[in-house]
């Protein structure tokens, strides 16, 4: 499958659909402040630490106006649907005995955190009993190779995962979705915006794969230690620009964009929204005191062992104590 990237037109219709997410630059030399630093405007900062602090003139923060946390009619909606996660049988219907089918969609950096994650979850006694997990992720396949539902075998092998599991289609309910865009393009905002129309794509996949799928997680990616020789798309900038797609691809959620529709009779896909975001400026710690460095990498990109265990207990400590994902994960 070629690459699908972004028209001159599409890019200028989905810059409009991100207005709500800009603030002007008033100098070349507009400042924000993180960790007692100053840095420009054109400096890569954790979208959680950037705020109301502004990229290339787009207001940072995982939501929009540089917020980190859900809020208004989508922060409602969340709640609610959070809350309609229950256990369904091999059908998909409501049993008390039934199973809450959580899993993984992407390529091998998901499938690590995955992995680790699927560990915690059951050796907890803070989870949901109910909750049953699968890896379905596929070394290496981009989020081009997984919107290919008719050349590539990726859906093949996530299917296959599944059934060993124990799980069927009807009764998945929740995903933790990560890959990265094959395309080329490095350019700010042209890569993120694609990322965010190639996600929407996904989301209306999943759907149609998973009838009962309630909330789509996305963590953006880690910062990778690579040169050259490696895939572009893994090499910085493209894991920050990953979080924008994301960010971006929320957004258009919350202003109600009709291709990201999420209730009603219109409905074209799930919700979709944050987990426990990811990208930190390397050896510098983010304002939580979150650090990543190439020592936690087995290769500069893939975590290594002690960092597999970073980053899926950040990852549980959100599912835990987030107050949507605990409705689900958490046991009650």
């Amino acid at each position: 499958m070629k690459p699908l990237f972004l028209s001159a037109t599409a890019t200028m219709l989905l810059l409009t659909a991100c207005e709500k997410e800009m603030k002007p630059q008033t100098s070349v030399a507009a400042t924000a402040t993180v960790s007692n630093l100053e840095f420009t405007d054109t400096v890569k900062v954790p979208l959680t630490d950037l705020a109301t602090g502004t990229y290339y003139g787009f207001t940072g923060g995982l939501y929009p106006d540089g917020e980190n946390t859900p809020s208004g009619q989508y922060a409602t909606d969340l709640d609610s649907v959070s809350a309609s996660v229950v256990p369904l049988d091999a059908n998909g219907n409501y049993s008390p005995s039934g199973k809450i089918g959580f899993i993984s969609i992407g390529a091998s950096t998901c499938s690590i955190m995955m992995n680790n994650l699927r560990k915690k979850t059951k050796a907890s006694p803070l989870t949901n009993p109910l909750l049953l997990t699968a890896n379905c992720t596929g070394g290496g396949e981009s989020i081009q190779e997984i919107n290919d539902t008719i050349t590539n075998a990726y859906w093949n092998v996530a299917f296959s995962k599944l059934a060993k599991n124990n799980l069927t289609a009807p009764q998945v309910q929740v995903v933790y979705l990560e890959t990265d865009d094959s395309i080329s393009v490095m350019s700010f905002p042209e890569r993120p915006l694609n990322t965010r129309q190639v996600y929407t794509t996904t989301l209306q996949i999943l759907l149609t794969k998973f009838p009962n799928l309630k909330v789509v997680y996305l963590l953006g990616r880690t910062t990778t230690f690579l040169g050259t020789g490696k895939k572009q798309q893994n090499r910085e900038p493209g894991p920050y620009y990953n979080g924008w797609g994301c960010k971006f691809l929320i957004a258009g959620q919350i202003n109600n964009e009709p291709e990201l529709q999420y209730k009603g009779v219109e409905r074209k896909v799930p919700m979709v929204t944050w987990g426990w975001y990811q990208w930190s400026v390397g050896y510098q710690p983010r304002n939580d005191g979150f650090l990543w460095t190439k020592e936690l990498t087995r290769d500069g990109l893939h975590a290594n062992d002690q960092g597999a265990n970073i980053l899926s207990a950040n990852f549980m400590n959100f599912l835990l104590n987030d107050p949507y994902a605990s409705k689900w994960y958490a046991k009650h």
